[in-house]
C-alpha cells in the first residue's frame, strides 16, 4: 500500500499518472494550464518520532520520458477517452486548524488519570489527524500493555469524550497510542488526493483513494494488489460514501479500455446514479437472483482469460496487454483467427460490486460462496475483482470462506465488538465514531490503519458520471444476464463429462439436485458442478434454478435406468 509522507508539487500535480497506462504511450499532449488543489494543512504539534504505516514514496518528480505535462484543468487525453477534470470536483475546505494548548492539557490529563491507576506513562508525541488525534505513550518499566488497554472506558470519561481507542503497541514502534476524537472533524475530499496519484499512487493499476490516515497522510491502495476488497459498517457509518469513492477513484482514473464495472444493487438506490456509464459491462443489477449468474460469467471469462495468458505464453494480464496484435499473432499462430469470438489485443480488469451482500447470502449463499472462493484464488492474475458491501457483519453473512478469501477488509462503525471481530478478526470497529471513520487492513499486513474516509458528494458523482456519458454510451455483454445455450445442439450429455452418468445416479439417489453434492461426492470444481446440473436439467431430470433451494429431480432411478437402456438400443 503506497503512502508515507510525500508532498504533491504543483507541476506533479498536473501530470495525473495513475499506473501502467503511460506505459501503454496513450498519453497525449494538452495545451492550457490549471492549478492544483490547494495542499491540506499539515497539522503536528511537537515532533515526535512518527512511524509510518505506508512505505515513503520516491521523491521527486516521476520520470515520464519524452511526455510533456497535461493540463488538468481540461482533462486529461488517454486513448479515445478524456479523464475527467479536476475543476469538476469539490475543492477542500479549509482545516479547523491544530490547538496545541488545547492538545497539550489533554495530553496531561491522560497521564493524570493513568496515574491515579499506579501506571506510569508519559505523552513523547501527538499528531492530529482529520477525525481523531493520536497520543503517543512510553510506559514506565514494568507496566504491562494490557493496564492501559484496561483503562479504555476511565480515560474516555476523564477525557469527555464520545469514545476513545488504545491501540497497544503501536506497530513498529516501543510506544501505545491513544486516539480521542477531534471536536472539529475536517473533511476530506477526493480532489485533495489525486494529485498523490503520481507520487503515492505511483504504478497503482487500479488506484483507491479511500482517505486520511491519523497523521494527516493520505492512504491510497491498489485494489490489483488487494485483490478482493469487503467493507462493512452499520448504517450511517460512511459504507455507502466509500463504495462511491471507490468508483470516483476509478472513474476519474480509468477509461472504459481499463476497466469495465458490474454494479449489483439490491436496494436500488445507491448505485443508480451510475446508470449508462460506458465503464458497465451490463445494466445495473437489481435483481439479487440474477447475481450467481453474474458471478458464473465471472467464473467463465476469468477462465478464458487464462486460456488467452497460456497460449500468450503470460502470466499475468499486464504482461498480455502490453504484447500488442503483432506479438499475439506470432505467439498464438493458427489460434489467433480460429475462435468463434475475436482473439481480444487486451483484455480490461473487471470490477465486480455487490451492495448489500447479507441479501445474496440469504437467497443463495452456498452457491455464492463457492463461487466467490473460485474467484478469489484464481483472477488476481487476469485481472477480475469483487468489492462485497454490507451493514449486517455476522458470522451467517461473512463466513469463514468469505473471509480466507478476501483479506483486504474496511470497517466503519460496527454495533458490537462481535462484529468487528467476524470483519477484522479484531476489536476495535465498535469504537469508531461513524461519519467515515474507519479501520482499514490492507493486504500483506496484519497492522490496521485508521483513517478519515473521503467524502464524496451527489454533486460530484453527476459531474463525473455525466462527463463519462457525454463521451460514449454503454456497451453492454449480453451474455452476463442471459446466458447463451452452452450447445447448439443437442449432444448426449455423457458424451459431454464423462462423470454424467455417475452424477445422475448420485442426483437420484440423494433425490436432490444440486453442485455442491457433485463436488464434494466427485472432488470436482463448482464450474463442472454446476455444468452437470445443467445437463440434467437440459436432459429433463432436474427442474429449474430456484436460488439457494436444491433442484426438484424428476426421475426415479427405474425410469432413468429404462432411458439409459433405451438410448443404447
Amino acid at each position: 500500500v503506497p503512502g508515507g509522507g510525500a508532498r504533491p508539487a504543483a507541476e506533479e500535480a498536473e501530470e495525473e499518472e495513475t499506473g501502467g497506462a503511460e506505459e501503454a504511450g496513450e498519453w497525449e499532449e494538452e495545451d492550457g494550464g490549471g492549478e492544483p488543489p490547494p495542499r491540506r494543512q499539515k497539522k503536528k504539534a511537537r515532533k515526535p518520532s512518527r512511524s509510518r504505516v505506508f512505505p515513503a514514496a520516491p521523491k521527486g518528480r516521476a520520470k515520464s520520458g519524452k511526455r510533456k505535462s497535461v493540463s488538468l484543468a481540461k482533462g486529461t487525453k488517454r486513448g479515445r477517452y478524456v479523464l475527467p477534470p479536476l475543476s469538476i470536483l469539490r475543492d477542500p475546505p479549509p482545516s479547523s486548524g491544530l490547538d496545541e494548548d488545547h492538545l497539550q492539557r489533554m495530553a496531561e490529563k491522560i497521564v493524570e488519570k493513568l496515574r491515579t491507576f499506579r501506571i506510569g506513562a508519559e505523552v513523547v508525541g501527538y499528531s492530529r489527524g482529520p477525525a481523531v488525534t493520536l497520543f503517543e505513550l512510553r510506559l514506565d518499566d514494568g507496566v504491562k500493555v494490557g493496564q492501559i488497554t484496561a483503562r479504555e472506558d476511565d480515560l474516555t470519561l476523564a477525557l469527555a469524550a464520545h469514545t476513545l481507542r488504545v491501540v497497544a503497541p503501536l506497530p513498529g514502534k516501543g510506544t501505545v497510542g491513544v486516539e480521542v476524537p477531534n471536536e472539529k472533524r475536517d473533511i476530506v475530499v477526493l480532489k485533495e488526493l489525486l494529485p498523490y496519484a503520481r507520487t503515492l499512487g505511483a504504478g497503482a493499476e487500479l488506484p483507491l483513494f479511500l482517505g486520511r490516515d491519523v497523521m494527516g497522510e493520505p492512504v491510497i491502495s491498489d485494489l490489483a494488489k488487494m485483490p478482493h476488497l469487503l467493507i462493512a459498517g452499520a448504517t450511517g457509518s460512511g459504507k455507502s460514501v466509500c463504495l462511491n469513492t471507490i468508483l470516483l477513484s476509478l472513474l476519474t482514473t480509468r477509461t472504459p479500455d481499463e476497466v469495465g464495472l458490474i454494479l449489483v444493487d439490491p436496494k436500488m438506490v445507491e448505485l443508480q446514479l451510475y446508470e449508462a456509464i460506458p465503464h458497465l459491462l451490463t445494466p445495473i443489477v437489481t435483481d439479487m437472483t440474477k447475481v450467481p449468474g453474474v458471478l458464473e460469467w465471472a467464473v467463465d471469462e476469468m477462465e478464458r482469460r487464462y486460456r488467452h495468458l497460456s497460449l500468450a505464453k503470460v502470466r499475468s494480464l499486464k504482461e498480455y496487454n502490453k504484447l500488442g496484435e503483432r506479438k499475439l499473432r506470432e505467439r498464438l499462430g493458427d489460434w489467433f483467427d480460429s475462435g468463434e469470438k475475436p482473439t481480444p489485443r487486451r483484455f480490461p480488469a473487471v470490477v465486480v460490486v455487490i451492495d448489500e451482500f447479507a441479501d445474496l447470502m440469504v437467497s443463495a449463499s452456498k452457491d455464492v460462496e463457492l463461487l466467490i472462493q473460485r474467484l478469489a484464488q484464481k483472477s488476481r492474475a487476469v485481472g477480475i475483482h469483487v468489492i462485497l458491501a454490507t451493514q449486517r457483519p455476522s458470522r451467517e453473512v461473512v463466513t469463514g470462506i468469505i473471509k480466507s478469501n478476501l483479506p483486504t477488509r474496511i470497517s466503519f462503525k460496527v454495533t458490537s465488538s462481535i462484529n468487528s471481530r467476524v470483519v477484522l478478526d479484531q476489536v476495535g470497529a465498535e469504537r469508531l465514531i461513524g461519519n467515515g471513520d474507519m479501520l482499514f487492513h490492507p493486504p500483506g499486513t496484519s497492522a490496521l490503519v485508521r483513517a478519515q474516509g473521503v467524502y464524496v458528494s451527489d454533486g460530484e458523482i453527476h459531474e463525473v458520471v455525466d462527463w463519462w456519458r457525454r463521451q460514449a454510451k454503454p456497451k453492454y455483454v449480453g451474455e452476463i444476464l442471459n446466458p447463451p445455450p452452452r450447445s447448439a445442439k443437442k449432444e448426449d450429455p455423457s458424451q459431454v463429462d464423462p462423470l454424467y452418468e455417475e452424477a445422475v445416479q448420485v442426483v437420484i439417489g440423494e433425490k436432490r439436485g444440486a453442485a455442491t453434492l457433485l463436488q464434494r461426492a466427485f472432488k470436482i470444481g463448482y464450474t463442472r458442478a454446476s455444468r452437470l446440473i445443467e445437463l440434467m436439467e437440459e436432459d429433463g431430470i432436474v427442474g429449474k434454478y430456484v436460488g439457494s433451494k436444491s433442484r426438484e429431480v424428476l426421475l426415479t432411478l427405474e425410469e432413468w435406468e429404462a432411458r439409459k437402456k433405451k438410448r443404447g438400443a
